[in-house]
């Protein structure tokens, strides 16, 4: 079994985090960042800014209305995306590939940088995976 050391650094506590490769369904730029594992996301979020930079496809009709930890709704655009684990770390027996994979966008406004932005891969994605965090002692493992 692999075990996968949570990400930490510049945010605390630690968390469950993998790389990731986003590209746009035609496939004329992919970018490679971290995916932010989080249990208690529906659905994958992704910043605008990064769809915009993979030219992801915005589906014109559809919006995903969000509810925030306070309690606002807000209406977000949804974009399609392919959506690969890029991880040496990652297990080969698992599954790595979502193709046309349905996600909703937002914006960074107030953030410091676009740097400290991530991927949420909700439970659209982590539904594919059987997942063990374990806290305590910093790491997961997925089978």
């Amino acid at each position: 079994m692999t075990t996968i050391a949570y990400r930490g650094g510049s945010e605390w506590p630690a968390f469950p985090a993998v790389r990731i490769q986003l590209s746009g369904v035609i496939r004329l730029q992919a970018v490679t960042t971290w995916g932010k594992i989080d249990t208690g996301a529906s659905r994958t979020i992704v910043p605008l800014h990064l769809l915009e930079q993979i030219g992801a496809y915005r589906h014109p009709r559809q919006v995903a209305g969000c509810r925030g930890y306070d309690g606002t709704i807000r209406v977000l655009p949804v974009y399609e995306v392919d959506l690969s684990i890029d991880d040496p770390r990652w297990p080969d027996e698992v599954e790595t590939a979502f193709a046309s994979t349905v996600v909703v966008g937002v914006s960074c406004e107030g953030r410091a940088s676009r740097d400290d932005t991530e991927v949420l891969l909700g439970r659209d994605v982590l539904a594919a995976w059987h997942l063990h965090l374990d806290g305590r002692n910093g790491h997961y493992t997925v089978t």
